[in-house]
């Protein structure tokens, strides 16, 4: 289990006001992230969601369409691994703890979370009831939960749970609710960052086929830190569908370049348009993240701004992107 081997609760506390999830809970949200087990089927119920995700339920989500770590989606090649896998490891031993195999998956991260805002008590008290640890380590304690969220959750994992509201069914869109309310209450606890979180300032936008060739292009689309966009499997399907093209099976980034085969200009010009689709979800998220939402948001402008221009190019440009 990526939530560090932490004890979990076997009745998580759902009786919190307003602002102030309980630990527990955060914590049982952050096993759901793994993989289903017979022991979380209680669990579930516990939140009041009767119908537990089958192993089909969870591949579907968090193996095909949306992957659940940090550095997918804020690393330059939108890759599990690189700088921000390792980014998020020297925060945990910036804590003085040893990082977990996989240090960015959201269930380690909101274990993480959750153990921090333990130590502290309940989320929002104050760090006076800290008597059993020095005034230093009580501050690093506290700064450091806060740090947990803003730079290396909350850019990354409100965004990634508004796709999984919209595309997901079942158990899993219940729990994309769920986990989406308690952050809204941490963020709004928290208040917006001050400066922009290190992930976002490392970034380069996204390539232009035209001057950086086609493989950056491809692979900064598929990079969400890059295109201010998360592109899943099924938006692919949903765009080929409308064009009445044909899906190629495999990994995303093959899709992508057999649908740019087949009709580059109206394939990028509806790609523009879901990325200014997007763009309106960072909009509505700019009171709770501040200039992370404006910078998410500004990406996926200059995406579409970008994919539309490139949709005027025609044949020239495919033979640029698909060659």
């Amino acid at each position: 289990m990526r939530n560090q081997g932490l004890d979990l609760p076997l009745a998580p506390n759902l009786s919190q006001e307003s602002g102030q999830a309980s630990v527990d809970l955060i914590r049982t949200l952050a096993v759901f992230a793994e993989a289903p087990a017979s022991e979380h089927i209680h669990l579930w119920k516990t939140l009041g969601i009767e119908e537990s995700p089958s192993a089909s339920d969870y591949a579907d989500i968090f193996l095909f369409q949306f992957y659940p770590y940090a550095s997918v989606h804020l690393g330059p090649e939108g890759m599990l691994g690189g700088e921000a896998q390792n980014r998020v490891a020297g925060f945990w031993r910036a804590l003085g703890r040893n990082p977990p195999s996989d240090p960015d998956h959201l269930a380690a991260l909101l274990g993480l979370y959750a153990t921090l805002s333990e130590q502290i008590g309940l989320v929002g008290t104050s760090s006076s009831e800290l008597s059993h640890f020095s005034e230093a380590e009580a501050l690093m304690i506290t700064q450091g939960r806060d740090a947990l969220l803003q730079e290396h959750i909350a850019p990354w994992v409100p965004a990634y749970l508004e796709r999984i509201i919209e595309i997901a069914t079942g158990p899993y869109r219940s729990w994309a609710l769920l986990l989406d309310k308690v952050l809204r209450a941490e963020l709004v606890r928290v208040g917006c960052p001050k400066q922009l979180p290190l992930h976002l300032r490392e970034s380069s936008p996204l390539a232009d086929p035209r001057t950086d060739g086609a493989d950056a292009f491809i692979s900064g689309l598929l990079a969400p830190v890059r295109a201010g966009i998360i592109l899943a499997r099924a938006d692919l399907a949903r765009l080929s569908s409308e064009l009445d093209l044909g899906l190629r099976a495999g990994e995303r980034r093959y899709a992508l370049e057999h649908l740019l085969g087949q009709d580059s200009t109206g394939f990028l010009q509806s790609l523009a348009a879901e990325a200014d689709r997007q763009a309106v979800g960072h909009e509505d998220r700019r009171e709770l993240l501040g200039i992370t939402a404006d910078f998410f948001l500004d990406r996926a402008l200059a995406t579409s701004e970008l994919l539309r221009k490139l949709s005027e190019g025609g044949a020239r440009i495919t033979a640029e992107i698909v060659s």
